[in-house]
This record gives structure tokens, C-alpha cells and sequence, in this order.
């Protein structure tokens, strides 16, 4: 049985593209007794249904739980529809980056901040980020969402460096969550984490994601390349996210805040992925990702074919997830090569680049469109300006001249994109209500 629910959690049985409200009690036991993480991680799809017939005209399946976490992509497509109804006049910044932190004491083999870190230094100035001037952008930014409709944005903070070493961390955390009612997620390696930043993590964030640059002793050691004299293990980083676990029932947050993993795919790797998601599982964290990273510059990508072992291991990760006591794990869709090449084609191009509205990244004081579009090294092209956190200077940053001109111009010059999943899809339903007559006659829901 599909079930369709609705923001009030009225329940529904979809059946030959119609949904008509469930007069089962059992089944609306079950949702109404969803926590609110389970509400955002096992919904299966979003659909647009016509109210006066309960007709679904439109289904998007991969909706990507955990990538919005502790938002959806409801309330994205439902911020596109209150733009498109002129409720708003333009969409708010609905998930904010913050590359806060410029230093790092892992030497990862790969890692995609180095050059985006040396650009930031020579391009923009930028080396720290004090914490008065941060307040304030992050008020700023919090208003110019909240005027639009959104009072509470994903406020992600994941450095470039290591976002432990930022000296004012636990300060901010609780100033973003109490003062700008953000909804905080934490992306580290946890090398550096104190046990104040930790308290802090565990009573306001809604997620925590430790990277893992290997799933046992040996790759962690290679991909980190530490040179400290007492580096971060991989046994070490498991035993920090049991300690995040343990510190989440301590403030009875379990409903709310997710805790995970991520590490990317390496040869080292083999024979440990199902190992590494079992004690997540046992300890009681909720997501594992495993993700494919960019080729090495000048290599081809048929040099690193994916051994059938991997493959094997993987789906069968994909598929006895929730054996091992896991609410979500991403593995990759195409099980064929380690590395991936992000060279966008030009029929896959979006017309717009909406990320660069709903998600632009936040360097040091920088708004910024992408870290990661290769025409990043253009300043002009990329920089919509420095922030200093005055009432209202959003309006202008975002919507000048120039911010406009170059938005326009953002999806022409791209060969490559790290959010193209976002804006693909975001086109889809934004067409998808150009299509409706009425739009006070259309409604989104999700599926489970």
C-alpha cells in the first residue's frame, strides 16, 4: 500500500493515480507516530496531485532524503509554487554553506578544497571569519529567508578546512540555532572535536555527518596522510560517532538529529563497507553514504573499473540497509568505475541555475554562487559580494544589476556541476506547475 500524507499528516491510499484519505486507524496510527526525521528520511516520492479530483498528474521519485535533511524537496517545490503565485517576491536562501574555516590538518589524497582554498585566500582575501561579523551576516541572512517565507533555513557548516578548528564553534552553533532559528548540520572528520562542541552539536543540530577517508585502519591512514605525531584513526572516528549517539539520548533527541558517515570509494576500501554499516547500525546511527569522487586531473576514468567484489558488497549494502539497523545509505546509482567525470553535456544543461538562488555558499564573508563550478576563479562571474550583515543589504547583493546579469550567465558557461541533480530537478517541478491553469487548484504531497 503507497500512502500519501499532507502537512496537517492527514493520511491517504494512492491507487490509479488518485489518493482518497484512508479510513484505516492502524495506518494512521503508524504515520501520526512517525518522529520527524523518520517523516523526512522514508518518504519515497513527491507528487503533485489536482485537489478537485485527488488526480496525481506528476510523480518525481529520487528525491534524495538525506541530501535536504532537515528540509525536503517539499518544501522546495513548495517555495517555487508560492513564487510562482507572487506570494513571494523571490525565493529565499533556503540552504546555506559555510566554508567558515580555511585550514585543515588532514593532507587527504584528492581533496576537492585545496584549490577552492588557495582561490578564497589569493581571490578574496579571506583567511578567518570573525565571529561578531558572522553573526551578523547569518541575522542578515536569516531575515532576508524569513521576509520570503522560510523561517528556518539548513545552515551547513563544513569548513573547506576542518570546521573543529574554527575557535568560536560552539558559540556560533548555539547563536545560529537560538538567535537565527537555523536548523544546523555539521560536516567534519571530528579530528578536533571538543567535548563543549560536542554538547552543543548534540542539543541543536539536526544532522552530523563524520567523513571517513577510509572504512579500516589502512585506507583511513593513506587518504588522511596525516603527519601529526598522534593522527585521527579510523577506530577513533567510529568511537567519536558512538559518542555522538550516546550524547543524542542524553538530550532525547533521537527523533530529530541524524548521525551518519560518509567516505568516498577506494580500492582499500573493498571488504569493509558492509562492516563499517553494521557498527554504524549497532550503535545507533542512521545514515551511511558512499560516494564516487571526481577523476584525478589528466587521468582516464577506464583505469579504475570497479572489482566485482565491490560491486557485490555494494548492492548488496543498497538492498539489506535496514538489516543492519541503518535508516538510509547512498551508494552509487552506476556501479561501473571508482572516480566519476563531472563534464556536463550541454543537452543536460538546466536554463537556470536555481542553486545559485535557494543554496549559494557562504565564504568567510563571501556570498558566492558555487565552490566547486570550474568558473570559480572568475570572481566577476561567480561573487555576488561581501557580506558585512547590515539590515537589508541582501536585497541588493542578490538582486543588483550584475547578481542577475551573471545568473543568466551561469548555466552557459558551466562544463561541470556539482549541483545539477538540485537544478534538474527543481526545472521539473517548476514546469510542471507552468502547466497547471490554476495553481490554487494543485497540491504537493510526499509518498511512503
Amino acid at each position: 500500500m503507497q500512502l500519501v500524507v499532507d502537512e496537517n499528516k492527514k493520511v491517504y491510499e494512492l491507487s490509479s493515480l488518485r489518493i482518497d484519505e484512508t479510513t484505516n486507524d492502524y495506518v494512521k496510527k503508524g504515520i501520526n507516530s512517525m518522529t520527524f526525521k523518520e517523516s523526512r528520511m522514508k518518504a519515497k516520492s513527491l507528487i503533485l496531485v489536482y485537489k478537485k479530483k485527488n488526480r496525481i498528474v506528476f510523480e518525481l521519485n529520487m528525491i534524495q532524503n538525506q541530501h535536504f535533511y532537515p528540509l525536503s524537496i517539499l518544501d522546495y517545490a513548495n517555495m517555487l509554487k508560492k513564487q510562482m503565485k507572487k506570494e513571494i517576491p523571490n525565493l529565499p536562501i533556503m540552504s546555506l554553506d559555510s566554508h567558515d574555516y580555511n585550514f585543515c590538518d588532514f593532507n587527504c589524497k584528492d581533496c576537492l578544497a585545496v584549490d577552492t582554498r588557495n582561490w578564497a585566500k589569493d581571490s578574496l582575501g579571506f583567511t578567518k571569519f570573525d565571529i561578531d561579523h558572522y553573526k551578523k551576516v547569518l541575522k542578515e541572512i536569516a531575515r532576508y529567508s524569513k521576509e520570503r517565507g522560510l523561517d528556518s533555513i539548513r545552515f551547513e557548516m563544513s569548513g573547506e578546512g576542518n570546521p573543529d578548528m574554527y575557535p568560536y564553534r560552539t558559540e556560533l552553533i548555539r547563536y545560529a540555532a537560538k538567535e537565527c532559528n537555523m536548523k544546523c548540520v555539521y560536516i567534519t572528520s571530528g579530528s578536533q572535536l571538543n567535548e563543549e562542541t560536542i554538547d552543543a552539536l548534540a542539543k541543536y543540530a539536526y544532522y552530523i555527518r563524520i567523513s571517513l577517508p577510509g572504512v579500516n585502519e589502512q585506507a583511513y591512514k593513506i587518504y588522511s596522510s596525516q603527519i601529526q605525531k598522534n593522527p585521527f584513526t579510523y577506530e577513533k572516528a567510529m568511537n567519536l560517532i558512538e559518542k555522538l549517539v550516546k550524547k543524542r539520548k542524553d538530550y532525547g533527541r533521537e527523533g530529530e538529529l541524524m548521525i551518519g558517515a560518509r567516505t568516498c570509494m577506494r580500492p582499500e576500501n573493498e571488504g569493509g563497507y558492509i562492516t563499517t554499516a553494521k557498527r554504524l547500525g549497532e550503535m545507533g546511527a542512521d545514515s551511511f553514504q558512499i560516494v564516487k569522487i571526481l577523476i584525478p586531473m589528466g587521468d582516464k576514468i577506464e583505469k579504475y573499473k570497479l572489482c566485482k567484489g565491490t560491486i557485490e558488497e555494494l548492492e548488496n549494502l543498497h538492498d539489506n540497509y535496514e538489516e543492519y539497523g541503518l535508516m538510509h545509505v547512498q551508494v552509487p546509482h552506476d556501479l561501473d568505475y571508482i572516480y566519476y567525470d563531472r563534464e556536463l553535456e550541454e543537452a543536460k544543461k538546466p536554463s537556470k541555475c536555481y542553486s545559485s538562488l535557494v543554496s549559494p555558499i557562504l565564504y568567510g564573508p563571501n556570498l558566492i554562487v558555487c565552490t566547486h563550478w570550474e568558473k570559480i576563479k572568475d570572481v566577476k562571474g561567480s561573487h555576488y559580494g561581501k557580506m558585512i550583515g547590515e539590515k537589508n543589504e541582501l536585497e541588493d547583493i542578490m538582486w543588483n544589476e550584475r547578481a542577475v546579469q551573471m545568473r543568466k550567465e551561469v548555466p552557459e558557461n558551466c562544463s561541470s556541476c556539482c549541483a545539477i541533480f538540485d537544478n534538474q530537478v527543481l526545472e521539473m517541478i517548476k514546469s510542471q506547475l507552468a502547466l497547471a491553469n490554476n495553481l490554487d487548484d494543485v497540491e504537493f504531497y510526499l509518498t511512503y
